[in-house]
C-alpha cells in the first residue's frame, strides 16, 4: 500500500509540474488582458467626464449672459479645444482634437445640445461654415 501510495503521489507531481507553466502563463494573459480592458474604460470615463464637464461650463456661460430680447435663441459656445483642455487639466489625458471632436459631437447628441446648424471653430465668415 505505500508504494502505491508513493507512486500516486509522484504521478501527481509530476502532471502538477507539466501543466503548472502552461496554467501560470494562461493567469498571466488573462491578468494583462483584463488591466488593458479596465485601463481602457477607466480613459473612455474620464473623457466622457471632461467632455461633459466642457459642455456643462459652456451652458452656464450661455445662460449667465445678459440678453436684451428674451425671445432671442440663447447660443452655447464650446470648441474641441474647451474638450482637450479640460481633459488635460482635470485628468491629465492627451486627447487628438479628432478624438475630443467625436466625443463632444455624441455628447451635444446625447444631452440634447445639438442643433441643425452648427458653427465649429473651421467657420470663415467670408466662406460659411466649413
Amino acid at each position: 500500500m505505500p508504494t502505491a501510495l508513493l507512486a500516486a503521489v509522484v504521478t501527481c507531481a509530476a502532471l502538477l509540474a507539466a501543466v503548472l507553466p502552461h496554467a501560470r502563463h494562461r493567469i498571466q494573459e488573462y491578468r494583462a488582458e483584463h488591466a488593458r480592458r479596465t485601463a481602457a474604460e477607466h480613459r473612455r470615463r474620464q473623457l466622457l467626464n471632461a467632455t461633459d464637464w466642457a459642455i456643462t461650463t459652456a451652458v452656464r456661460e450661455c445662460w449667465s449672459r445678459q440678453v436684451d430680447d428674451w425671445r432671442a435663441p440663447r447660443i452655447m459656445l464650446i470648441s474641441v479645444a474647451d474638450v482637450v483642455r479640460r481633459a488635460a487639466d482635470d485628468f491629465n489625458l492627451h486627447v487628438s482634437r479628432e478624438e475630443a471632436h467625436t466625443l463632444l459631437m455624441n455628447r451635444l447628441e446625447f444631452r440634447g445640445h445639438l442643433q441643425t446648424t452648427l458653427v465649429t471653430e473651421d467657420h470663415d465668415p467670408q466662406e460659411g461654415t466649413t
